[in-house]
Order: structure tokens, then sequence, then C-alpha cells
């Protein structure tokens, strides 16, 4: 080699039907001295495309072999670097800052991090740094029918002091579900590996592989037995190896084994202690079981892997992994534990690293709402923290402070700051009718209605649309009003019918008997109206509903409490106990109610009612155990008295049976199992009493 030459830096792709895609990759090629597209076939306009950006185009048959397509290219290659792109990547960095990097330089080949987008949330990404740029004219070939890689090669050769890492950026839009979806990868890939597997059975990264595919399937089981068939086969050097064990951890948390997750890794931190996934993932496991201080010990081990004196090897991770997120879940425990104040500050610095980061953004806020804070000036906090220029920052603050329930706030937000848009009309119009401000509403919606198309060329989507119909519907009942029937000619004809027969139902004289057309009681739009008029606490509106449709009593309960008015739903509660019709979320909700008040033994029963129902509703069955780890408590706790009344002292296994059970119930009360009510839902029951 010639370290003073200059290099020349060619480009190589395989294309088959990516004419939507290819524009988008090529154009950032600009300054490559020869751009090498290999087709397999394409039947759009993809050769075409490629050739108006001066590519040189081999076209050839599909193998069903990426490798194989791929030395194809390399055969006809004259440059003397070559650089791997797919079409639905696009190169970051520019090709003359990637000749800089190769001018004088002694490596063989470099790693690029590449940005996998998976999402629409800004931090829905996953990075990973495989060896794409390499010296043309060595010999080396790809290997491996799916997953290809040429890396082995310049090992062979060289060993891996050859590779360097390199700051060269790729991001790949090929992860996202709707190319996923038109591209059918998961199904093409399958098939790639399991032929793969088929001719050569101890092909570890194959396995592997294919355990990401069935997980990306959804088949987490299989999933899970390849991921430990992979961790049992692959070389400790293997440098997927870490990947194995950390998407064998996310299953495992997903599943609630965290006993096994603990055991892997305390076993693997200590051979990948600069992987911040792992930590991060240990922090979960410890805070599921309630284990606040390890976890929180875990989590900012995740953060500390960011200022570590060596460098951190370039493993696979989803962004925020060593900032962000381990902060976000730190300010959460420190808010479960009642220090809102510890936890505002590490929400804060959360969001110092992710402004857009919604758990965080929604952290904070609910952290000053605990602390009394007005509702005003969390919204202006939120303004600061994230900026109104972009409209995700419009859409985080609307949304979050709708969540907390601060609906004067948005209804005070100034128009500059909240502009009308799709994404939070209905938050704003929802916040309008709260607050009181009736006409505004009326005077919006009249204008969406004369105007459709006011938000966006293509109009309001039906969904919005029929949300819009029924506000209307619920402000004109809540004021004593009569739908006017021409101002409902056009919305959706099945939502017209309905909502015009509950009109007519609403206006007879209540004793009159309900008429044979009104909607049936399992009727799942007067469901929906019931709970929009709880929304908006047109508690009286939904009463009458109720009246006029006994049927859907269990409706207006579940969604009095379910919006925190408690005694309220109580009340509804008892009734349906009483006559026997307690049935679906109502039995779920009767065992939380006298879980909350003490009452375990009586919970108990309408929790194996709940469970009868829904064997497998993981709420139930935690809520259940809860019961009866409570009633063991008790009797153990009884136990203890009578001892201590006869002047004994309790039993060394008495107290370490209590100590248990009180374990067991701390861990299960930080699992999902209760309804979660925000501050604002919780005010209303705070002077509960049934």
């Amino acid at each position: 080699m010639n370290p003073s030459a200059k290099p020349t830096l060619g480009v190589q792709l395989i294309v088959n039907n990516e004419a939507e895609l290819l524009p988008r990759c090529l154009a950032s090629l600009q300054g490559a001295d020869e751009i090498i597209v290999v087709d397999t076939g394409s039947t759009d306009p993809s050769v075409e495309i490629a050739r108006r950006y001066g590519a040189t185009v081999i076209e050839t048959h599909w193998n069903n072999h990426f490798s194989e397509a791929r030395n194809t290219g390399l055969s006809h290659a004259s440059s003397s670097w070559i650089l791997v792109l797919d079409a639905d990547e696009v190169l970051q960095t520019s090709i003359e800052s990637i000749k800089e990097i190769l001018r004088g330089s002694t490596a063989e080949a470099y790693t690029v991090r590449i940005e996998n987008l998976l999402g629409s949330r800004p931090e829905d990404r996953l990075y990973h740094s495989p060896v794409r740029l390499f010296r043309g004219g060595q010999g080396y070939l790809f290997s491996g029918r799916i997953h290809e890689s040429v890396e082995s090669s310049i090992l062979i050769k060289h060993g891996s002091a050859a590779i360097e890492a390199s700051p060269i950026e790729i991001l790949h839009f090929g992860y996202l579900p709707p190319v996923m979806s038109a591209k059918h990868k998961i199904s093409r890939n399958e098939q790639l590996l399991r032929l793969t597997l088929a001719e050569e059975p101890d092909d570890v990264f194959a396995r592997y592989n294919l355990a990401v595919t069935c997980c990306q399937d959804g088949r987490l089981e299989e999933a899970r037995e390849l991921l430990l068939q992979s961790l049992t086969l692959a070389p400790l050097q293997a440098s997927y190896r870490p990947s194995i064990i950390r998407d064998l951890c996310k299953i495992d948390l997903a599943a609630g084994h965290v006993k096994a997750v603990d055991s892997l890794l305390t076993r693997e931190l200590t051979r990948y202690g600069d992987y911040p996934d792992l930590h991060y993932m240990q922090g979960q496991s410890w805070e599921s079981q309630g284990l606040y201080d390890p976890a929180v010990q875990s989590y900012q081990h995740a953060i500390d892997t960011m200022s570590a004196p060596a460098p951190r090897r370039a493993y696979v991770t989803e962004q925020g992994m060593d900032s962000f997120r381990p902060l976000h879940r730190m300010g959460a425990i420190f808010q479960q534990l009642g220090k809102q104040k510890e936890a505002a500050q590490l929400f804060h610095r959360a969001l110092q690293q992710h402004s857009l980061y919604l758990p965080a953004l929604e952290g904070i806020a609910s952290a000053f709402q605990e602390l009394e804070v007005p509702e005003g000036e969390i919204a202006a906090l939120l303004i600061q923290l994230t900026g109104t220029a972009q409209r995700a920052a419009r859409t985080a603050i609307i949304g979050t402070l709708y969540r907390l329930g601060a609906y004067k706030a948005i209804a005070e937000l100034p128009p500059a700051v909240c502009p009308l848009e799709e994404d939070t009309l209905l938050f704003l119009l929802s916040s309008w009718i709260i607050t009181g401000k009736y006409h505004t509403f009326r005077k919006t919606a009249a204008k969406l209605r004369a105007n459709p198309t006011q938000l966006s060329p293509e109009g309001l989507n039906a969904e919005t649309i029929q949300q819009l119909c029924l506000l209307e519907a619920i402000l004109t009942w809540e004021l004593g009003g009569k739908l006017q029937e021409e101002l409902w000619l056009q919305s959706p004809a099945e939502v017209r019918s309905a909502v015009l027969e509950i009109d007519r139902e609403l206006s007879l004289d209540s004793t009159e008997p309900q008429a044979e057309f009104a909607p049936s009681g399992d009727s799942p739009l007067l469901a929906e109206v019931i709970r929009l008029a709880v929304k908006h606490q047109f508690i009286a509106l939904g009463k009458r509903l109720v009246g006029r449709f006994p049927a859907h009593t269990s409706t207006l309960a579940e969604a009095l409490y379910e919006e925190g008015w408690r005694a309220e739903a109580g009340e509804l509660f008892i009734g349906l106990a009483g006559s026997k019709e307690a049935s679906g979320a109502t039995l779920r909700y009767l065992g939380e109610l006298l879980i909350d008040k003490g009452h375990y033994a009586e919970a108990a029963g309408w929790y194996r009612l709940a469970l009868g129902e829904s064997p497998a509703d993981d709420a139930v069955s935690t809520g259940l155990a809860l019961c009866y780890l409570h009633l063991a408590e008790q009797r153990l706790a009884e136990a203890v008295e009578r001892l201590q009344g006869k002047g004994q002292q309790p039993h060394g296994p008495l107290q370490e049976d209590r100590a248990a059970v009180a374990q067991s119930i701390a861990v299960l009360r930080c699992t999902p199992w209760h309804t979660k009510w925000n501050y604002t839902q919780r005010q209303r029951g705070v002077d509960l009493s049934l």
C-alpha cells in the first residue's frame, strides 16, 4: 500500500425494487469516485434511477444469497477503498470527509456507526457498528447467505488490529414497520436463515439472527430458546455475543423472569461492564423486585459507561441507554418513594439529554404537580424545556398536560404557542369543554365543519371526525339541548344514526318507556358516549344516559372509577354486586377498592370471580395474590402478638416468614396491578368512604 497516494472511494449497493428509497440513498453519495449497483431482478425503475445518478449497474440473477451479490459487485470495483451501503440507508458523513479519514491511513478496514430508525419517536433508535469500509483490490470477500459480512475475510489475513473505528455515520430506514412490512423482510429473512442452518447447523451467527427474526415476528418463546442455544455455542470473543445477552434479558424482563435476568447478568457484567444496556436492564430487574437501592446503582453504572476512562466497545445499543433512559428510571424510583424534588431534578437531567423524551417530560410535570405547583407554572416550565418551534414539541407539551388533567393550563395556552393542529386538536377541544369554554369549542367545531381541510389537505381523519361529533353531542345534551339533525348530515352515517337515536331517547320524558329503536345495551358507541361524558366531568349526563339505558350501569361505574370518582363509582359497584350483575372490569375494580380499604378477604372473593372470567389477566392474578399475602401477614402478626402476650419472644422462623411475606407484598405492589390515577384524579378520592 502507498500511504501517500490519494485514495479513491467507491460505493457498492445491492438493489431489488428499491425505486422509492434509492434516490435518497444515491443523493447522499455525491463525490464518490464510482458507484456500483448490483440489481438482482428489479421490475420497477430502480435500474433507471441508479444510472441517472451515475452508477454502474450490474444486472444479475438473485440466488437467495446476499454474499454472492456483494461479491459480484466487488469483482467490478476499481477504487482503492470500498464503502458498502443498502438502498434503505443514507450516508450522513460527506464523501470528502471520508476521503480525509482515508488519506494516509494504515488500516485495512473501518467500522461505521449505523443509526437504525425503529419508530416515529425521536428516541426510537438502535445503533450498531459493523465493518462497512475496507480496502479494494485485496481479495476480501463477503460470507453468509444473509447478514453477510466481510469482516472475517479481513481478520483471517490481518487480525483485529487492522480494523479501526471511524466517525462515519449511516442512517438506516429498513427497520421501520412500514418498510419491514412492504418488503416482507421477516418472512424473507427467516427463509434464508433456516436455509443457512439446514446447510450449516453449527452456524451460531445464523441461529442468533433467526432468534432476532422470531422476536420481530412476536414469537418470543421460540426466540428465547434460540438465544439460549446461541449463548451456549457462541465463542466468548464473538462480537455478537453481548447482543445475545441483551436480547435474552429483554425477553426475560418482558416475561417477568427476573431471577433468570439476575443470574445471567451477575456473570456477564464482569465481561461487559462497559455495556450500558446490560446495566440498564439489571436496574429494571431490581426495580421490578422493589429493590430500589441496587436499581439506582445499576442505572448509575449505565450512565457511568459514557465517561469511563477506557473507550467503550461498539455494542448494539438503544439511544439513551447511558443517559436519559436511566436518569428517567431513577427519577421514577424517587417519585415512588415520595421524594418529588429529587425526582424532578433527575427528570430535568434526562430532559437535558433529550428534551422530547415523553416519560421524563411527564415525570417532571407530575412531580411538580405533587409539589402543588400551579398548572400555569408547570406549563411554562414545559415550554421552557422543549421550546415550541417544533410541532413535536407542541404535541409533547399539550399531551403531557392533558394526561395529567391540567385542562385549565391547556385552555389558557396562547394561540401562538398552541395553534390548531390535528395532533393536538382533540386535547384542545376537550380542555375547552372541561373548563367551560363552550363558545370557543363551538366556534372552532363550526369552522372545522365548514372547512374540513383547514388543518391538513386530506382533511381530518375518520376517528377525529367521530370524536368531534360526539363532543358536540355530549355538550348539547349537558346543556339540556336537542341535536339539530341538519348539522349532522356530514358526519359518518353509523355515528349519525346512533347519536340521533340517543338524542331522541334523551328528549323523552323520564317516565316514558325506552323506545324500541334506541341503541341496545351493548352498543359500543353508547359506551363511548358515557365514557366521554364522565371524562368531561358531565356526571349528571352520565347518570341520565344510564337512567335511559340501565344495561350500561357498569360502563358508567367503571368510567367514574377510572377517572378517580371512586365514591360515586363505589355506590354503583355495590348496587351491581347486590343484584349479581358485576362482571368484567367491575370485579377487578371492586377488588381494588376493598384492598385499598384493607378488606382483604372480601377483595379476594371478587378477584376470584374476576380470575374465573379472565384467567390470563396478570393484574387480577396479582391482586388476588396480594389479598392472600396480606391475610397471611395478618395471621403471622396475630401469632406474634399471642406469643408476646404469653411473655414469649417470637421464634426465628416465624419472624423470617413474616419478613418474607412483607417482602413479597412490597415486590407485587411494584408491579402494574392497580389502576393508576394522576394527581388530579387522586384528589377526587381523598375523602373516599364507602
